[in-house]
């Protein structure tokens, strides 16, 4: 953690000092994204999944919550000190500022409850875990292990086909809005409402995905996802992607975020659970890039972006089959042994 905020500091100063476009993919591509970012994108949500046996999801929610209010708060704030102080000062500001406080709280973070002697809450009193023998049918000991087991592997191409399949619209939905002649300003308020709206469904997702499991909360999502895209065929008017925004922002939420819960239920406290969240996360950025990609190159060879759209549904179908295939959910039981004398 400390490490990648060190990366991801001077990633945003080297910002400010770009003449060239490799400058920028080698700054924030590979320093600020790549080597920085990734390592809080994988690592504190395993983190958190360790310190908290009871309300996992809401520990969870909050995290994700704050992680979407991110970009609709500073996005507006960055955009504003360029115009205002210009590109450099900004970049080497930000930097410098957000690059401290990234390695002040680094500092504080442990890896698990045992490094500072606690444990985790709610496993206060609980004598053990007790899984129904479908969850402890899976639950491996290590990676090697993990990695011939099929949930690991329908969870790398859930998030996988539902990272390709939203990445077409969050990359291109801009582009979209002004194509059918929506204002610059209205179509950039569109994405602006896809982020603020997931705000609300990531904390909510992550509560039901303890509660319900994967399987359900992952089905729900991809189907609502790639079924209201189908609403942008019909958009011409700034309040219909207004209202796809919300829907879609909801459903895109739920997508994206409940895997950490996921493996803690199907495998168990003691798997490595840091390695099977970087292995779904490959599936997530690759999906990530290949849509992003895929939707500019379908509005390249057709000019229009029916396509695109077409892509970005069938593409969120084909996760549903994998959604499906998961364990179905049990809540964990915890056995509490209480005695008089205690």
């Amino acid at each position: 953690m400390i490490g990648s905020s060190i990366l991801i500091s001077t990633g945003t100063v080297l910002l400010g000092t770009i003449k060239e476009l490799w400058h920028f993919y080698v700054y924030y591509g590979l320093f600020v994204g790549s080597l920085g970012n990734a390592a809080f994108m994988v690592l504190l949500p395993v983190i958190l999944t360790r310190w908290f046996s009871r309300h996992m999801g809401l520990a969870l929610g909050i995290y994700w919550a704050a992680l979407g209010a991110g970009p609709m708060i500073f996005a507006p704030l960055f955009r504003w000190l360029i115009e205002t102080r210009g590109w450099e000062w900004t970049f080497t500001v930000i930097g410098i500022v957000l690059g401290g406080i990234l390695l002040a709280f680094s500092a504080l973070i442990r890896s698990a409850p045992r490094e500072k002697g606690l444990s985790a809450y709610g496993a206060e009193g609980s004598s053990r875990e007790q899984r129904v023998p479908a969850a402890s049918a899976i639950a491996p000991a290590g990676l090697r292990e993990v990695l011939t087991r099929r949930p690991v592997w329908l969870l790398m191409g859930v998030h996988h086909l539902g990272c390709a399949g939203h990445a077409i619209i969050l990359a291109h939905v801009v582009s979209m809005a002004t194509f059918r002649g929506v204002s610059g300003v209205e179509a950039a308020g569109v994405l602006s409402t896809i982020a603020g709206v997931s705000i609300i469904s990531r904390f909510a997702f992550s509560i039901l995905t303890e509660r319900l499991g994967g399987r359900a909360v992952l089905t729900l999502a991809v189907i609502g996802q790639s079924t209201c895209v189908l609403i942008l065929f019909f958009a011409s008017e700034a309040w219909v992607f207004y209202l796809f925004a919300v829907v879609f922002g909801i459903c895109y939420g739920g997508e994206m975020l409940g895997f950490p819960i996921i493996n803690r239920q199907l495998f168990g406290e003691k798997a490595p659970l840091g390695s099977i969240y970087s292995f779904e996360m490959l599936g997530a950025s690759t999906g990530m890039a290949l849509g992003g990609w895929l939707g500019g190159a379908l509005f390249d060879v057709s000019g229009a972006y029916t396509w695109a759209i077409i892509a970005s549904a069938a593409i969120g179908y084909l996760g549903m089959p994998l959604a499906l295939y998961l364990p179905r959910h049990r809540k964990l039981v915890e056995r509490v042994a209480f005695s008089a004398g205690s």
